[in-house]
């Protein structure tokens, strides 16, 4: 608006869309350029093809305006074609939205074949010799058909609505974004599609991953704590990566620990392979990052893990008015003893994780007593490639 009010142009191009709240502002600038300078004509483009966002633009009461489709302006020269109309005074709408429109039920003949003119590409001085008529009395006749397609004679009462329910959808998308940074987003996509259902605690068979970086609280003793929240970040940030690429929960992160699930809160027949597998890629991604390097006298930070498969509760658990999505059970308390017996670079896994991922290389370490357990666990050192 500035930018127009400044220098104004013979004609805008502009977004539908625009920060910071991404929503119909295009439309709202469209109209208040064309209110405060009418000799400067305005092109929205869109990636919206419902026709309501057109009748929006133009069913306001305004000339002088076009409505097309961003996937289509590379196509041919309705770019072009729209900034001629709208320069002089004219209006134009995406020949797929015009052809759509022609089987409103506010249209009736004439205003179809003004619509089918438009669905073809036509100006308005080309309708206006089809149609053996002045170029004004053609942007009569489009500015009042948008104007009734509209609800009422300005076109404001479907447009607000509009934008309401825009910015609902908006809102909800946002809302669901910041949901899926605090829980994982396996149920952050559930609680958004079922908003109404309540997650209940349920008895699955999962993989539990537990990793760590060996000997980080001593190094962080001679670190700048900056240095450590960005080594930390890289870390956890490539981790997570990973474990999503395989398709795991990402349960909890604890300072340079990280906690993955692999079988909830989607069950999934493979989530042992996975879990493996997702080591196995976890361990690249640390040689890899330790390639690269960490920006201090750190020269590489070994990576050791632990693997678990067994039964366990997942669901909700917490108090105080704060609620966490997490699994319990025998099967966590063994997957994160488990990570503490790996050297860095190592991957240690359970004999029932092992067995249930006959492809994936290892060999037995033999049996190892964990903290709280009577009976010792059968252990095996994954292959690493």
């Amino acid at each position: 608006m500035a930018a127009a009010a400044e220098h104004v142009p013979d004609v805008v191009v502009t977004d539908i869309k625009m920060p910071p709240s991404f929503q119909l502002e295009g439309i709202d600038c469209a109209h208040a350029i064309r209110h405060d300078h009418p000799d400067t004509g305005v092109v929205v483009l869109s990636a919206h093809d419902d026709e309501e966002y057109a009748i929006a633009l133009l069913g306001g009461g305004h000339s002088g305006l076009a409505y097309l489709l961003k996937d289509r302006i590379a196509q041919g020269d309705e770019l072009v074609r729209a900034i001629h109309e709208v320069h002089a005074g004219g209006s134009a709408v995406d020949p797929v939205i015009a052809e759509r429109l022609t089987g409103s039920k506010h249209a009736d003949d004439e205003d179809r074949a003004i619509l089918d003119m438009m669905s073809k590409g036509l100006g308005y001085a080309d309708m206006a010799r089809e149609l053996g008529t002045t170029q004004e009395a053609v942007d009569r006749r489009v500015t009042e058909l948008f104007g009734r397609m509209a609800g009422d004679g300005a076109g404001a009462g479907l447009l607000g609505e509009f934008k309401r329910l825009h910015a609902a959808v908006v809102e909800q998308a946002a809302a669901r974004t910041t949901l899926a940074s605090f829980v994982p987003q396996q149920l952050a996509d559930r609680l958004a599609a079922h908003p109404e259902t309540a997650i209940e605690p349920q008895e699955l068979v999962v993989s539990v991953l537990f990793s760590d970086i060996r000997g980080f609280s001593t190094l962080a003793e001679r670190l700048s704590a900056r240095d450590v929240a960005t080594i930390v970040g890289r870390h956890l940030e490539a981790m997570a990566e990973v474990v999503l690429s395989h398709g795991g929960t990402i349960d909890k992160f604890q300072g340079d620990a990280v906690m993955a699930i692999f079988g909830a809160p989607d069950p999934v027949d493979d989530h042992a392979e996975r879990a493996l597998r997702c080591a196995l890629g976890m361990q690249q991604r640390q040689t890899e990052l330790n390639a690269v390097g960490w920006g201090t006298d750190v020269e590489t930070l070994g990576l050791g893990i632990g693997v678990n498969t067994g039964s366990v509760i997942a669901g909700t658990v917490g108090g105080g008015g704060r609620l966490e999505y997490t699994v319990v059970g025998d099967a966590v308390n063994v997957a994160q003893r488990l990570q503490s017996e790996a050297e860095a670079g190592e991957i240690v896994a359970a004999a029932s994780t092992v067995a249930a991922a006959p492809d994936v290389a290892a060999t037995s370490i033999g049996p190892r007593m964990v903290k709280g357990r009577e009976e010792p666990v059968e252990v095996f050192r994954v292959v690493i490639g």
